[in-house]
């Protein structure tokens, strides 16, 4: 008879003051500094959670992909540039605002502020994207998608 063993999740607590501090490695960004708070190295299938610092004068790369962004902002001013069919346009962001970046918007963080812009960003997992976008085209009428 074999015995299963069974294996529950096990809760991940991690430090921000003990994740390394990087530049982000992204054609397009300046003066930008991320630490990779929570991701699949931990666990995490469908989401990441990442803090990101802008220096005066950093941006993100303005950017477009499937996945969506929820930002919260902790300390700092900063902009938030999206772009659309209408144009272009920088909205003024301050510590305790939220944002959402739907999939598919044109958008970039910047700093033109003396003080550091930090927020942090939880970001979907690509690969649930990828499976919406297969159900909505292969048909188009079905309008909950995963």
């Amino acid at each position: 008879m074999v015995q299963r063993v069974s294996r529950k999740p096990s809760i991940s607590i991690i430090n921000s003051s003990n994740v390394r501090d990087e530049d982000l490695a992204k054609e397009g960004a300046d003066k930008v500094r991320v630490k990779y708070l929570i991701d699949e190295r931990h666990g995490s299938r469908n989401f990441a959670l990442r803090l990101y610092t802008l220096a005066k004068g950093g941006h993100t790369p303005l950017d477009e992909h499937l996945h969506e962004h929820q930002v919260y902002v902790l300390s700092g001013r900063g902009l938030v540039r999206q772009s659309n069919e209408g144009g272009s346009s920088k909205l003024t962001l301050q510590r305790g605002d939220t944002i959402f970046v739907p999939s598919n918007a044109v958008h970039q963080f910047s700093n033109e502020q003396d003080e550091p812009f930090v927020f942090l960003c939880v970001k979907g997992n690509p690969d649930l994207y990828q499976h919406k976008e297969l159900v909505k085209t292969s048909d188009e009428s079905n309008r909950n998608y995963c």
